[in-house]
């Protein structure tokens, strides 16, 4: 776990703090994968995801903290935070007289700012980032807390997300393929079409098959987007999966600790039952074609009764939650 410097350099000290820019996607869309590239980068931090833990307390701060009028409140959420998993799977003791040091934050996007710069300054890094999958369908609210913020949307081919969903390793998957077609239709419709009202030097999409394939291109790419130099640091991102993503996570990305695995790119091609490819297209055709994925002729007829199953299963789950 990363120390504290022994002499904490002052919040105040950063005059000119950069606009913060975020990673969004689909669940199993190579997110991970590109914020360890990220944050390879010697001006670049991007601490572990931090799943539900914004929204949580975004919630929480007007009601539980008052809206954090009073600086007691500012400190009561700042300490809670520490308390976080979450937070501590950030691997890095972040000193509490940097986070409480002045002027204090007064809102939860200045909270939220606050444990990223101190978790970049002990970095000895400039500009923060974030990575959850999460915000892929909360673009506004993004533009709302940050209003200078960049994102990056990474859309990967939805028939592998599926595969991955359904896979025995990732335990927090959709349950079917008819489930993960529609969820992922219409989130990355919905971030696609929010990222189309920004400015374009405030968005920027990308498809995860293309970052496996010419990834030095890709991140060349992404640093003119960020406004900063490519360093081909980015590329050696595997060989600090130890000190970015806790021990407990790791099985979820077995390939963070290799160089970008082309194999594991359109394995629906060879991995998905017909049947399942059929009930994917049917439902989420239109926009794998838009993104330029390969799909079959139309009408597709293939797996009418596992998607009528699939619809069953899915109202009885709903009906028993």
């Amino acid at each position: 776990m990363l120390k504290a410097p022994d002499s904490s350099p002052s919040h105040s000290e950063n005059n000119n703090p950069r606009d913060p820019f975020f990673i969004v996607g689909f669940q199993r869309s190579g997110t991970t994968l590109l914020r360890m590239m990220l944050n390879a980068h010697p001006e670049i931090a991007i601490p572990h995801d931090s799943a539900e833990l914004w929204f949580k307390y975004r919630e929480h701060a007007q009601k539980k903290y008052h809206a954090l009028h009073d600086p007691s409140d500012v400190q009561a959420m700042i300490d809670d935070l520490l308390e976080e998993p979450r937070i501590k799977a950030w691997q890095s003791e972040l000193p509490r007289e940097m986070l409480l040091a002045e002027p204090l934050p007064k809102t939860f996007p200045d909270v939220m700012r606050r444990f990223h710069e101190v978790y970049a300054k002990l970095h000895e890094k400039q500009i923060w980032g974030d990575k959850n999958t999460g915000t892929l369908v909360a673009l506004d609210q993004l533009n709302a807390d940050f209003p200078a913020c960049t994102i990056i949307h990474l859309v990967r081919d939805g028939r592998d997300c599926a595969l991955s969903h359904m896979s025995k390793e990732y335990i927090y998957g959709y349950e079917n393929t008819l489930r993960v077609a529609s969820e992922w239709r219409d989130q990355v419709t919905l971030c696609h079409k929010m990222g189309a009202m920004l400015p374009q030097n405030r968005y920027l999409e990308l498809r995860y098959e293309d970052l496996i394939a010419e990834p030095e291109t890709q991140l060349r790419k992404i640093s003119a987007f960020l406004g900063v130099n490519y360093s081909p640091e980015m590329l050696n991102y595997y060989q600090h999966v130890d000190e970015n993503v806790p021990e407990d996570k790791r099985g979820l990305w077995p390939l963070l600790n290799k160089p970008p695995v082309a194999s594991n790119i359109y394995k629906w091609k060879s991995r998905m039952k017909p049947a399942d490819r059929a009930i994917f297209e049917r439902n989420a055709g239109d926009l794998l074609r838009e993104f330029g994925y390969e799909t079959l002729p139309q009408p597709v007829r293939e797996g009418r009764l596992r998607e009528v199953w699939y619809h069953v299963h899915q109202r009885i789950a709903w009906r028993f939650k």
